[in-house]
């Protein structure tokens, strides 16, 4: 099997903390197979990125803001009821969800922190492709969208660190890369969230106009100053 390839990323400081343990949630694997889980998973749904390349184009302070508030609320352990799935099951109220829990954090914490990925040697070009289709401005900025994703929804994983990290590995690999070459997008949990809170099929356009709205709803609460 080909040698992957390693590429160095940065994180926000704000995320790191919470990022490892995140991690350990899933096993002892550490940083990197959580990340390749998170790409593998991404390249095989193929979903526009509504909330978090909203995210990543708006300035640091909005960035730092959303972070904090991830971090805030943050269970080891929990189950899927992170702060995107409760903005979904209240489609109607958008306006009255993030207003809670907003805590400052050390200005230590501002600084990028740096990471190392192993990506599996048929991954990385289709993730190297990936995040410049999407419009992030860097590797490093679709890895964080990821990661604030993953956060925003919580909940568990189909695999450990451990297993990505082993033969499953492989089998993920094969999948993913069979996935892209088929085409297409797939409904993830956003979509899945917003249909049973609206209790019907909704069209994609309307799925993408509402994904809109609720990155805007994150934005606006999460930015506004107490």
């Amino acid at each position: 099997m080909p040698r992957g390839v390693r590429k160095n990323i940065t994180i926000p400081g704000l995320l790191a903390p919470t990022v490892k343990q995140r991690c350990g949630e899933f096993g002892d694997g550490g940083f990197a197979p959580y990340a390749v889980e998170l790409v593998c998973y991404d390249l095989r749904a193929a979903a526009n990125h509504a909330i978090t390349l909203e995210v990543a184009r708006d300035t640091q302070a909005a960035q730092d803001a959303v972070d904090r508030e991830l971090v805030t609320r943050y269970r080891p352990g929990q189950p899927r009821v992170g702060l995107l799935v409760q903005i979904a099951q209240r489609i109607h109220q958008l306006q009255d969800i993030a207003e809670r829990n907003r805590h400052d954090l050390p200005l230590a914490a501002m600084s990028a922190v740096p990471e190392r990925i192993t990506f599996p040697a048929d991954i990385w070009p289709l993730s190297d492709e990936r995040w410049k289709e999407l419009g992030y401005p860097s590797l490093s900025a679709y890895i964080t969208g990821l990661i604030r994703y993953d956060l925003l929804v919580g909940g568990p994983h189909t695999y450990s660190t451990g297993e990505v990290r082993s033969k499953v590995q492989r089998a993920i690999t094969r999948k993913t890369v069979a996935a892209r070459r088929k085409g297409g997008q797939r409904k993830i949990l956003l979509d899945h969230l917003i249909e049973r809170a609206r209790g019907r099929r909704v069209p994609k356009d309307e799925l993408e106009t509402l994904k809109a709205q609720i990155a805007r709803t994150l934005r606006d609460t999460l930015t506004k100053k107490p």
